[in-house]
């Protein structure tokens, strides 16, 4: 598969996009891409996709849907990607003013809100905040449309 529109610089990587991926959880199972179309982007994340991530890993080892071989396999993959973790500390009025504004739990507002302000796209498969990213005129990226075969 290749991308059919050119990659933003920066991207704000939702914890879901990677763990689809790495744990191939959801259906229906996404795109062979993966996440090599974000090998090009500067990724960023907010400073909570730490714990989101090892908890989603953990997890999903508790419930039996992982083995650790594999969450170490998944583990080994997030940690190479190496996203930039955002400096700022959370402005928790601007993260409730988000959340509210867009229908947003105040974990997922602040994907949006930092994609906003660094004027970033945004790489999701939760469904609120990928309805809500165009909304906040934020793009997604991928956008699964413009997902084509070779």
């Amino acid at each position: 598969m290749r991308l059919a529109e050119p990659a933003p610089d920066t991207v704000v990587l939702d914890a879901s996009f990677v763990l689809r991926y790495v744990l191939h959880t959801g259906a229906p199972r996404p795109a062979a891409a993966g996440l090599e179309v974000l090998r090009d982007c500067e990724l960023i994340v907010p400073p909570i996709w730490n714990a989101e991530v090892a908890n989603a890993l953990v997890q999903a080892e508790r419930r039996g849907a992982a083995p650790p071989e594999r969450v170490g396999q998944a583990l080994a993959a997030i940690l190479a990607l190496a996203p930039a973790v955002d400096g700022l500390p959370i402005d928790v009025a601007r993260n409730l003013e988000c959340a509210r504004a867009y229908g947003l739990s105040a974990y997922d507002s602040l994907y949006l809100e930092l994609a906003l302000r660094r004027r970033a796209a945004l790489a999701t498969f939760d469904a609120e905040l990928a309805s809500a990213a165009p909304r906040a005129g934020v793009r997604l990226y991928p956008d699964p449309s413009t997902l084509v075969t070779t």
